[in-house]
């Protein structure tokens, strides 16, 4: 079993969304918006990595996965927010960001998992 099989499990964590809804008062437009938002630029952030990571800009990798990470943990995306995390240590684990492309099989791991991602949070929350 590889370290990413449990990502096809569960992709997303619908209960963070639930309970945003509810701290939101149960404001079911403002959860959408903000899931639309997420879906909207995933791949972009998925993308920058890609970039980054070619040009070697340790810098922008860093803030490329952080921005992912992030992102993913505010919508419940947890196979996307565990992955995330695993390429940020992998990219602080590297001495002075030398060899930043040896992280690309990283990315590509993380992005045969945008379209699931993206389908289940396009499933829409129940209000209320």
């Amino acid at each position: 079993m590889s370290e990413y099989d449990e990502c096809t499990d569960a992709l997303v964590d619908r209960t963070v969304l639930t309970e945003l809804q509810a701290e939101l008062g149960g404001d079911h437009s403002i959860i959408s918006s903000f899931v639309r938002n997420y879906v909207e630029l995933l791949p972009w952030r998925v993308g920058r990595l890609h970039r980054a990571l070619e040009r070697q800009d340790i810098e922008d990798a860093m803030d490329a996965v952080l921005s992912l990470k992030t992102s993913s943990h505010m919508v419940g995306a947890i196979c996307m927010n565990r992955l995330a995390t695993e390429l940020e240590i992998s990219i602080r684990l590297l001495p002075n960001g030398v060899h930043l492309d040896r992280l690309a099989a990283q990315v590509h791991e993380i992005e045969n998992f945008v379209s699931g991602t993206i389908q289940e949070l396009e499933t829409p929350l129940q209000p209320n």
